[in-house]
């Protein structure tokens, strides 16, 4: 699942913030919960259960104050008697997550904001025959204010890498007990570093035949053509926990840049088009993917999202005694990305790293540790 930590580190670059704790790190909630809404109605007991996860980045403002941005993934399934008539599948959602909290002396004391999560799945309808069976879309929202309301107790969890903290509901009955709900939510506090890796290099596509015309005036018949791609990407990831101990926790492509340029001596005797199709790709496809990695020791090592810029072109001669039969190279720069996410970086602050293969791909990373 698709991760946004964009506005969070936006936000971090722009503004300096106090820290947390006294090691000088940020703070990343995460939070576990399980929780069941029962009604009691005529034709026995129904209800619904839900699992939900997610994470919260915690940005401390003035006077003890704080936000936090994140994810929250929610599934949700119904419980109910079973007729045959219908049934519903289990629903899944996703969306952004808004915490609002203060510090209680050695405490941090936090809500959920209220926000509509939709949770989609379908609604199966058994239908007598001929009409058979039916489905149809079916969503339900959920609202993750109820894993750590604003009201008083409110949830709370000690200010410090490592804690833990559990907000349980109910189970509690409404409507003369009609109607009983119970949740409960695992809360952890973790440290969090946040780096940015920078890649700068090139790959040059020699894979295409060269054009080939036997109207050429040279011996071979043939003029060689190739593509050099340069690439500029810049990744940020999150680790929390501390030392040898640190565990990769999120990271995302923050920018890319891929320039592709000809490697052609003779445009006297063809011009060159590019060839637009429906899957042409753009920088744009690129930044914001997930980034995947693995810390070992005192190492990561980091997993692009897979990109291939394919690039295609027709080579048309200009000259009248070539002839007019196009040549069609089709270029990639598939590599590139795959040797990158091979190398294992020191988190150390300002290493560099450069590596490469052969002649005809090279690169240089970079590791910068924001905070």
């Amino acid at each position: 699942m698709k991760r946004k930590l964009a506005l969070f580190l936006v936000i971090l670059l722009l503004f300096p913030l106090v820290s947390f704790t006294q090691t000088g790190q940020r703070m990343v909630l995460t939070f576990r919960s399980q929780g069941a809404t029962k009604v009691i109605g005529p034709y026995g007991p129904a209800g619904v259960s839900v699992k939900a996860e997610g994470y919260a980045h915690l940005i401390p403002g003035s006077k003890g104050k704080f936000t936090g941005t994140g994810e929250i993934y929610v599934t949700m399934d119904f419980d109910y008697k079973k007729t045959g008539a219908f049934s519903i599948s289990q629903l899944k959602g996703e969306g952004s997550l808004e915490v609002v909290g203060e510090t209680e002396g050695k405490y941090l004391r936090f809500y959920f904001k209220h926000r509509n999560i939709p949770c989609k799945g379908e609604i199966i309808i058994n239908y007598p025959a001929p009409m058979g069976t039916q489905k149809e879309p079916y969503e339900d929202n959920f609202d993750p204010h109820v894993l750590a309301p604003g009201e008083n107790p409110g949830a709370k969890i000690e200010l410090k890498d490592g804690a833990t903290g559990t907000f349980s509901f109910g189970p509690k009955s409404f409507g003369e007990g009609v109607q009983i709900m119970s949740w409960k939510t695992d809360f952890a506090l973790d440290g969090a570093e946040l780096w940015r890796i920078a890649v700068e290099g090139e790959e040059i596509d020699t894979t295409q035949s060269p054009i080939r015309n036997k109207k050429l005036q040279n011996k071979s018949k043939e003029l060689p053509i190739a593509m050099q791609y340069k690439w500029m990407l810049i990744g940020e990831f999150v680790l929390i926990g501390k030392g040898s101990a640190r565990q990769f926790y999120d990271g995302h492509v923050f920018s890319a840049n891929i320039t592709p340029a000809i490697l052609f001596d003779h445009w006297d005797l063809y011009r060159i088009e590019k060839i637009k199709s429906a899957d042409d790709w753009d920088e744009g496809d690129l930044t914001g993917q997930p980034i995947g990695g693995k810390v070992s020791g005192n190492t990561v090592q980091l997993k692009w999202p897979e990109f291939n810029a394919l690039e295609r072109y027709m080579c048309i001669p200009r000259k009248s005694y070539l002839g007019k039969v196009p040549h069609r190279p089709n270029f990639e720069s598939k590599e590139f990305i795959g040797y990158i996410s091979r190398e294992k970086m020191p988190l150390v602050d300002g290493h560099v790293l450069t590596g490469g293969m052969s002649d005809w791909l090279k690169y240089k990373i970079r590791l910068i540790k924001l905070d």
